[in-house]
């Protein structure tokens, strides 16, 4: 049986596929034998659950999109989870914008909201994450264009994005509902209030006030 995905946009028609015919982003680590190789090696394998080594710092020391790892343009987009879109946070650097558009309609994660985040062998795999990961499927994402700054935090680094010129969110492969989106602000917003629990009264308001501007960028109801 024939893999159906949308046409790609020629970015991402020149990346490599895997096994199964999806195109392999720029981002992801390729393994042989439990160890992290580069892309051409013979035998190797993409982990798309794995980001290679030094590619979230040349992402953002070149300017290079995060999918496709081609020169960016004035367009800078972030695909990321309604968390995210709360606290103005995340770990990945920006793409093209056809290159994340893309994504949210071809990734089996982003197109399927049941689907759960597989960690079989991860422990076996010396992989790092900076900062606190929710670990969840967002089941909606934010299409965010706009400017960011990194920082560093205690074990390493994070992207702090701006305030957007255009948000467009996504669900299963297509635009999402104001619903779907409320659903998943909901359905993860009691992890980040844990978080601003732990640190007092004041983090809590502050919070309460990011859902409130996060919430500014939703479409309107149907």
């Amino acid at each position: 049986m024939s893999l159906k995905l949308p046409s790609p946009p020629i970015r991402i028609a020149r990346l490599p596929k895997d096994e199964r015919g999806y195109p392999v982003p720029w981002f992801v680590a390729y393994f042989l034998d439990g160890q992290e190789v580069g892309r051409g090696t013979p035998g190797a394998k993409p982990d798309f659950r794995v980001l290679a080594s030094g590619k979230r710092e040349l992402a953002v020391k070149k300017r290079l999109c995060w999918v496709c790892g081609e020169p960016l343009g004035v367009h800078q987009v972030f695909a990321i989870g309604p968390m995210c879109a709360v606290n103005r946070v995340t770990m990945e650097p920006p793409s093209h914008r056809a290159c994340v558009e893309y994504s949210a309609q071809a990734c089996p994660f982003l197109t399927v909201p049941a689907r759960r985040r597989n960690e079989a062998g991860l422990e076996d795999i010396e992989h790092k994450v900076d900062g606190m990961m929710i670990a969840r499927n967002p089941g909606a994402i934010a299409l965010w264009e706009s400017a960011y700054r990194p920082f560093k935090v205690g074990n390493g680094w994070l992207i702090k994005v701006g305030e957007p010129h255009r948000v467009d969110w996504w669900a299963k492969g297509r635009q999402a509902t104001r619903a779907e989106i409320e659903e998943a602000i909901a359905t993860g917003y009691p992890e980040l209030m844990k978080m601003a629990a732990l640190e007092g009264p004041e983090s809590i308001a502050e919070l309460e006030a990011l859902r409130r501007q996060a919430e500014r960028y939703l479409p309107a109801a149907a």
